[in-house]
């Protein structure tokens, strides 16, 4: 059967139903949707016992293909099936899958093989030749407005209900990278004890680091002001404290949305609370955004969106430093 693509959900919800299948192929750069992908097919598989000997995590390139060959071929011990996790392939050279093909032509029944890496090219002789027989599970960056509703999911995923505020709060500061957002809410969930089951937006604000707080919200604060000088010093001082380039786009980009709401709320004649629930913000945070509002026209925000896009396809496809792109996009803005 020719393999489709599909998204973490709809392979969480056929391992609900169904045993698994011989062989899945992961692909994306979101490492938490990976890990939650790898959770759910362990979880299934290896559900009758014996988990410690039946389940064989290898990456590439210190193990080969023809090495792992040997791992599926081999029978699980005191169990139905045994799990081969085999980690970034991307790496492996094109000649060595040939070692693997034999298992891929005929799965063996025994035995799931997961193969895991960022990015594929279905062209290649050995995808097309997994693609008859395997799935593709595409776990692909979210965009920028199903990240709030990825937040709310991690939270309970950790027993912890998020207020609206504390969603938006996360959002702004740690940006799109689940897996940073996931860390971010363990602390929350570490500081507020085991008994307690909510988390409002002042728990937040107590646990996300201060460091990264202030550069967060000093960096959109500067570029709202189109400040220039000021701006470079806080994606310089962001930069620093572990933020990636990719993460720094999304944080401007949703300020820029979030400006460009206001203003077009303002223009229609919302104010205060109103405009506050129209943009999707919290109150608490409106002052700062009308400030900032001053400072920008139409044009202008077609102009920095236009410019944000350019630097986020430079940022994943250009040998360049990636900063210098981020440096640039502020000098063009602001």
């Amino acid at each position: 059967m020719k393999a489709a693509d599909w998204d973490l959900r709809k392979l969480q919800m056929s391992l609900e139903k169904n045993q698994p299948r011989p062989i899945y192929l992961l692909h994306g750069e979101e490492l938490f949707l990976v890990d939650q992908a790898i959770q759910a097919l362990k979880e299934k598989t290896l559900a009758d016992g014996a988990a410690d000997f039946n389940c064989d995590v290898v990456t590439a390139p210190e193990t080969t293909p023809g090495q792992v060959r040997d791992i599926v071929e081999t029978l699980p011990m005191m169990a139905e099936r045994r799990l081969v996790i085999y980690r970034g392939i991307d790496t492996v050279k094109d000649d060595l899958w040939e070692q693997l093909l034999p298992v891929i032509e005929s799965p063996i029944s025994s035995t799931v093989l997961v193969l895991v890496t960022t990015k594929i090219d279905k062209r290649k002789k050995f995808f097309k030749r997994l693609a008859e027989t395997g799935i593709f599970v595409d776990l692909k960056r979210p965009y920028e407005n199903q990240i709030a509703s990825w937040i709310e999911y991690i939270g309970f995923l950790e027993q912890l209900k998020l207020s609206p505020d504390a969603i938006v709060a996360i959002q702004q500061i740690v940006g799109t990278n689940l897996s940073e957002i996931q860390n971010e809410i363990r602390k929350v969930r570490q500081f507020l004890g085991p008994e307690a089951n909510t988390a409002e937006l002042a728990d937040i604000l107590k646990v996300v680091s201060k460091a990264r707080v202030e550069s967060v919200f000093s960096l959109t604060d500067a570029i709202g002001r189109r400040d220039r000088a000021r701006a470079l010093v806080c994606l310089a001082n962001l930069l620093e404290h572990g933020q990636n380039e990719i993460g720094v786009v999304s944080l401007i980009y949703r300020q820029i949305r979030i400006l460009s709401a206001i203003y077009e709320g303002k223009k229609a004649g919302l104010s205060g609370a109103r405009l506050a629930e129209k943009v999707g913000v919290p109150e608490f945070f409106l002052k700062q955004y009308l400030d900032q509002v001053r400072m920008w026209d139409e044009p202008k925000f077609v102009s920095a969106i236009k410019a944000l896009h350019q630097t986020d396809k430079a940022l994943k496809s250009s040998p360049v430093a990636s900063h210098i792109w981020l440096e640039n996009f502020v000098v063009q803005v602001c």
